[in-house]
């Protein structure tokens, strides 16, 4: 047969079914390796300007607040 010999298995896995605390777990885990040997976590930027976005806002012109009332206007109808 015309097969390559190679085979994939996948499993899938809720850490949190295991390990309700996992989340957090991981959280310290990636934190305490960025700050102790400056290991980089991809994305990790990006999910703490949206936390802090979430948590706080956002700053936005005028012209900006002013375009997006605008529109809304327009569509929201």
């Amino acid at each position: 047969p015309d097969s390559p010999g190679t085979g994939l298995f996948v499993l899938a896995i809720e850490p949190k079914l295991l390990d309700p605390d996992f989340e957090q777990r991981m959280k310290d885990q990636l934190d305490r390796l960025r700050r102790r040997f400056g290991v980089h976590v991809p994305g990790r930027a990006r999910a703490e300007a949206a936390e802090k976005a979430q948590a706080r806002g956002i700053t936005a012109s005028k012209a900006v607040v002013q375009r997006i009332s605008e529109f809304a206007a327009r569509y929201s109808s």
